[in-house]
């Protein structure tokens, strides 16, 4: 039996030194090489996306709430849909457009539960409902923006995917 070729220098001068084969995957814990004059895009995906929300409403709910300033309730929800929709990967974007503004209200209710004085149930209550009302204005322009910026990346695809599921049963 012929010995096999000591293939280490085609493995070293990477994939420009293999004509004609497709580039391999790297080996596991290395991370993959880009061109050089292309960066490599950051995608969330639907579980990161909404816990990027959710971190970016609670963080910005508790610090209008301690600041005394509720416009920053509403940038914190516009900062948060335009940086998950911005981020988030393709496939993802029917979840980035739909589940805004549950998080939001989920995290005005738990936030005015957390600081709010008094009876807990009055306090939630009408406390959920001064914030809501005060970011409406915020909520609109937040979801208009998230859903500009997914229809660019790709949103009409995810939904003609999603009734394409539906119809097939």
């Amino acid at each position: 039996m012929a010995p096999l070729p000591n293939r280490a220098p085609e493995r070293a001068a990477g994939p420009a030194a293999r004509p004609g084969r497709p580039p391999t995957a790297p080996p596991p814990g290395k991370a993959p090489e880009h061109p050089p004059g292309k960066k490599a895009r950051l995608t969330l995906t639907e579980r990161g996306a909404v816990l990027t929300m959710a971190g970016c409403f609670l963080i910005g709910l508790l610090a209008a709430t301690w600041l005394g300033w509720g416009v920053l309730a509403g940038l914190a929800f516009v900062a948060g849909c335009v940086l998950t929709a911005w981020y988030a990967s393709p496939a993802s974007l029917l979840t980035v457009v739909v589940t805004p503004p549950l998080l939001f209200l989920g995290a005005v209710v738990l936030v005015n539960a957390m600081t709010g004085s008094g009876g807990l149930l009055l306090s939630v209550v009408l406390g959920s409902v001064v914030t809501l009302a005060g970011a409406a204005p915020w909520l609109a322009a937040g979801m208009i923006v998230t859903v500009v910026i997914a229809w660019a990346r790709g949103l009409p695809r995810c939904i003609r995917d999603l009734r394409r599921d539906l119809r097939s049963g």
